[in-house]
């Protein structure tokens, strides 16, 4: 994480989710608060196009108009051209989100002044390939994934640190995570939750079968080979998104990237735990804040 003082910001992209008809409409409102302010905007619903990738390089930040998934596409994107990461939460979950809808006339003059502090989050690095053929190559922010690409059937997946074999694995599916993805489908799947600054990879698998079956927290710098083995096929995805069908022998490789994502938060640095506690046990956050409300003398009776 960087402090200091931050530059204003003079170049902006909103992102908009193409599925989110809010989207439209608060982009527009967006743009208009933005351009009062002296910031050059435009505005885009894709950024996979060369086009797009063109204008990035000159972009100070993009904004986000959607969920984690619109978040983690952006990060992708920008992550070569250093452009700073905001989300305005227009999903589900919203964990990586800097805000809220209504919240953003106070955000985003904050953002626009250079009343910021960038945190960065460690990406993956993704090679695969079929002996000496590439298949599949990019980045990734929450995970790699190796899973079965028919559904019923179970995974042969053979795993190496940097070069040592660590592990066979029979499962669904094996998860390569960044901390950021600890809170994603590796948590989902029994996986730690991690803190976002931390740069391990995480190796969580998915209904192992007489296998290896917890989470495994691997230093930083190593390298990770998975070799799919037997005869099912298999399916490769990057952040929820497939890129590519394995079959027997295929290798993928994942390590740290060079690159990182770079989020302007202005939220205080200990967000983190508080959105931990308020997206994923919302429940036990009320009981926790409901308790801690009540008066000792109208709790229960305690002996000294």
């Amino acid at each position: 994480m960087a402090s200091g003082a931050n530059r204003r910001i003079e170049t902006a992209c909103i992102f908009r989710n193409p599925h989110i008809p809010a989207a439209l409409l608060l982009a527009r409102e967006l743009t208009s608060a933005l351009q009062a302010q002296g910031v050059a905007v435009w505005e885009c619903d894709r950024l996979d196009d060369p086009a797009s990738a063109a204008r990035l390089a000159g972009t100070d930040l993009l904004l986000t108009l959607g969920g984690d998934g619109s978040l983690l596409h952006a990060a992708r994107a920008a992550a070569r051209h250093g452009a700073l990461l905001v989300g305005i939460n227009l999903g589900r979950v919203g964990f990586l989100t800097e805000a809220e809808p209504e919240d953003w006339p106070a955000v985003l003059p904050r953002l626009v002044c250079g009343d910021y502090w960038v945190e960065e989050r460690m990406m993956l690095q993704m090679e695969a390939r079929r002996g000496a053929e590439p298949l599949a190559n990019g980045l990734a922010l929450n995970d790699v994934v190796v899973g079965h690409g028919t559904p019923g059937s179970v995974l042969r997946l053979q795993v190496h640190v940097d070069g040592d074999l660590l592990a066979g694995y029979v499962a669904d599916a094996l998860i390569v995570a960044t901390p950021t993805g600890s809170t994603a489908y590796a948590l989902a799947a029994g996986g730690p939750i991690m803190p976002p600054q931390q740069r391990n990879i995480l190796l969580v698998p998915v209904a192992p079968h007489l296998s290896l079956d917890r989470a495994v927290v691997l230093a930083e710098g190593v390298r990770v080979q998975v070799v799919v083995q037997g005869h099912s096929p298999a399916a490769l995805a990057l952040d929820g998104q497939v890129v590519a069908e394995l079959t027997a022998g295929d290798q993928v490789d994942v390590q740290a990237s060079a690159e990182v994502a770079r989020f302007a938060r202005v939220r205080p640095r200990d967000y983190f735990y508080r959105t931990l506690l308020a997206r994923l046990v919302p429940k036990e956050r009320e009981a926790i804040l409901s308790t801690a409300s009540v008066p000792a003398s109208q709790g229960e009776n305690r002996s000294e």
